[in-house]
């Protein structure tokens, strides 16, 4: 096991060496530089002051270019702007709503693209870097998909009823220590029984990072990229579906292209 862990620490590394030898050189940033202690103690409480240290291709807002992959006309037609009832909304998702239509909430949609835009180039950063993303949902109506499109791009999902310590006690459960995922994409952060499903905060014990499809009725609390969005048709979870596979491709193409020194 320390055999494999220490091979693939040597090849993340060598990587990443490839990734920097190849990126052009910003004034602001050198190879060599690195925070001193007083910056990093800054940078806890004012996290722009570390930008001159992070490489260029993360300082990019939008480095794969899903601002012009992401249209309103197309999350319209797959009805991501439906909401649920209005007396189901949480308080800490009106501010991603545009209104009402016959007592059903409706969601701004450029706010949706907004997120969903972000959303999209973190799991493409991911996946550039060779990452593991977990896609969960507990939709009954949507497992199966979610488990096809995970397989399709060569990642993983978690579909059935989720065991408490999956992700926090893996030793106990499984008998050894196991890579946990680089990130988790929760196409529904809503359980059967109407509540937030348990990984969301186990991965946030664990500093795994999150991306949430958050409906109406759900609470954004503990996700780290949320997408506010219908999260319980077919349409909408097709849709966000073949955009999430499609970052992840960018980023696998990204990566070999790279590798290939393109």
């Amino acid at each position: 096991m320390r055999r494999v862990v220490s091979s693939a620490i040597r090849a993340e590394r060598a990587f990443s060496s490839r990734i920097a030898s190849l990126q052009k050189p910003t004034p602001s940033t050198s190879s060599s530089s690195v925070p001193d202690r007083a910056t990093l103690e800054k940078g806890t409480v004012q996290p722009t002051v570390l930008k001159p240290f992070v490489s260029a291709s993360l300082q990019h807002e939008d480095l794969f270019n899903f601002e012009s992959a992401v249209h309103v006309d197309e999350m319209f037609k797959a009805r991501l702007h439906y909401g649920h009832k209005v007396g189901t909304v949480n308080d800490n998702m009106k501010w991603a709503l545009y209104g009402e239509r016959l007592g059903v909430c409706v969601f701004d949609l450029d706010i949706t693209k907004k997120f969903l835009v972000r959303a999209l180039n973190f799991v493409a950063h991911i996946s550039m870097r060779g990452g593991m993303i977990l896609f969960v949902t507990s939709n009954r109506d949507s497992m199966f998909d979610v488990e096809k499109a995970a397989e399709e791009v060569g990642q993983y999902s978690h579909v059935r009823k989720w065991q408490a310590g999956t992700l926090t006690n893996t030793r106990q459960l499984l008998g050894a220590s196991v890579r946990l995922p680089d990130a988790v994409c929760f196409l529904s952060t809503l359980t059967s029984l109407g509540e937030n499903h348990p990984a969301i905060i186990e991965a946030a014990k664990m500093a795994i990072p999150t991306i949430g499809v958050v409906d109406s009725n759900s609470d954004p609390a503990y996700l780290t990229y949320l997408v506010p969005a219908n999260d319980d048709t077919p349409q909408s979870t097709e849709y966000l579906l073949r955009m999430f596979k499609e970052a992840i491709r960018k980023g696998q193409e990204e990566r070999k292209r790279l590798q290939q020194g393109k």
